[in-house]
């Protein structure tokens, strides 16, 4: 009994751990923010530490998915205008700002600047071309 207990289990654990590596590969911005949120969870459930960083790791990926999705439309809205970009966050916590570069064929060059408390986070040179 005990046997199949401990197989059920490991198995429920290895679908979950290929879930999340699945899941996690689609956006790339979230992990940092994943991190971040499940440490912080974790220290403020004190009951139940397990269950803090599972929130925690939650809210954390909706924060990262949320900056990396404003991110890619700061940088598709700054090459298709061929002007700078700026997004603000409404608590003006962040912001996203997007600046073409160069042109490379029908392509442009973006840098996208992130920064969170008026600090830049992540700075990172795109090619976006139209469909």
């Amino acid at each position: 009994m005990k046997e199949l207990f401990l197989k059920r289990w490991f198995s429920f654990l290895i679908i979950i751990f290929f879930s999340f590596t699945i899941f996690s590969g689609c956006m790339p911005e979230t992990g940092e923010k994943t991190k971040e949120g499940a440490a912080l969870g974790a220290l403020i459930d004190k009951n139940n530490r397990w269950r803090g960083a599972v929130i925690g790791a939650a809210a954390g990926a909706l924060v990262g998915g949320t900056a990396g999705y404003i991110m890619d439309k700061a940088a598709k809205e700054a090459a298709t205008t061929k002007k700078p970009v700026t997004y603000i966050s409404e608590d003006k916590i962040q912001k996203v700002y997007a600046k073409p570069v160069k042109s490379e064929g029908s392509c442009e060059w973006v840098t996208v600047q992130y920064y969170e408390y008026g600090k830049l986070v992540k700075e990172e040179k795109r090619l976006i071309c139209p469909n």
